[in-house]
């Protein structure tokens, strides 16, 4: 009888003694990220249009660092085309404070279709290389917009539920890639900070009628949809940045790796060349 009583009295005592040191020893860890050292992030484009072309540079941050990356401003930045033509990029030329680490071109420049583009970064005693050529892109031809009946039956829509839509012809002789930015009232949105709109031209097929925006607009806003032709190098770069963002971790995902991209020494980011086609419309 005494036996049956005091083994739960045992337990019981066991248990407490054991939680009473998971509590004591609680304490807050961090993990070791192995960190690779300070790398250069370059994020470059040219395109055909003025006033798009820009080179930003900054350096890697720290698994627990917060707040803005570094931002390199004593870099030497140059463009050179197939022609064996030169473009200098200056930073920040006109002293914006918000535009600390970015490069423009020193004069005036814009990209041409059928070029290849090669940029180079002097930077930390070490350069910095990438090539990208500008192909053509299909021209949008016009856009409408209607109403998303699911978006606006959703309780949450505050008050946007139109979706644009796009009719173009996307020429089938050639093999192209896009990248999709989609505008509302001139700033760039998405509704996920994870999204990328990328694509091929297998995926749009020829002709594309009414091909719906992913974002949504309310009455009065100003919708703008840009498409930028990108070579297959982009395409891939795009298609591993999406995978890295969207990553949930989980025991089928694969481990986080760098974006495969077109730059020497182990240069982050991309370079980017492409024709810009775009078009705006009033949601009224």
């Amino acid at each position: 009888m005494y036996r049956n009583i005091r083994i739960p009295l045992i337990k019981s005592s066991m248990i407490l003694i054991i939680a009473t040191i998971m509590v004591s020893c609680e304490k807050e860890y961090f993990l070791n990220t192995n960190p690779a050292g300070s790398l250069v992030v370059i994020e470059g484009i040219v395109t055909d249009l003025p006033g798009y072309q820009f080179v930003k540079l900054t350096r890697n941050a720290g698994f627990y660092d917060t707040g803005k990356t570094p931002r390199i401003i004593d870099a030497s930045v140059t463009v050179t085309d197939n022609l064996g033509n030169i473009t200098e990029f200056v930073h920040n030329p006109r002293n914006h404070s918000d535009s600390t680490g970015y490069y423009k071109p020193a004069v005036n420049f814009i990209g041409n279709v059928g070029r290849t583009y090669k940029l180079a970064v002097a930077a930390d005693g070490q350069v910095f290389e990438g090539e990208d050529t500008l192909y053509p892109v299909t021209s949008i031809d016009s856009l409408t917009y209607a109403i998303d009946e699911d978006e606006r039956s959703d309780p949450e829509h505050s008050g946007r539920f139109y979706e644009v839509l796009i009719y173009t012809r996307e020429p089938k002789e050639t093999k192209d890639f896009y990248l999709f930015n989609f505008y509302r009232n001139d700033s760039l949105t998405v509704d996920n900070p994870t999204d990328i709109f990328y694509t091929d031209d297998v995926f749009l097929g020829e002709s594309i009628d009414g091909f719906a925006s992913p974002i949504h607009f309310s009455v009065g806003d100003k919708a703008t949809v840009q498409a930028l032709s990108i070579s297959r190098t982009a395409y891939v770069f795009y298609s591993d940045l999406f995978n890295l963002l969207n990553n949930d971790g989980g025991m089928y995902s694969p481990p986080p790796a760098n974006c495969r991209n077109n730059l020497s020494n182990g240069a982050l980011g991309f370079f980017q060349a492409s024709a810009v086609s775009m078009m705006d419309i009033s949601i009224e």
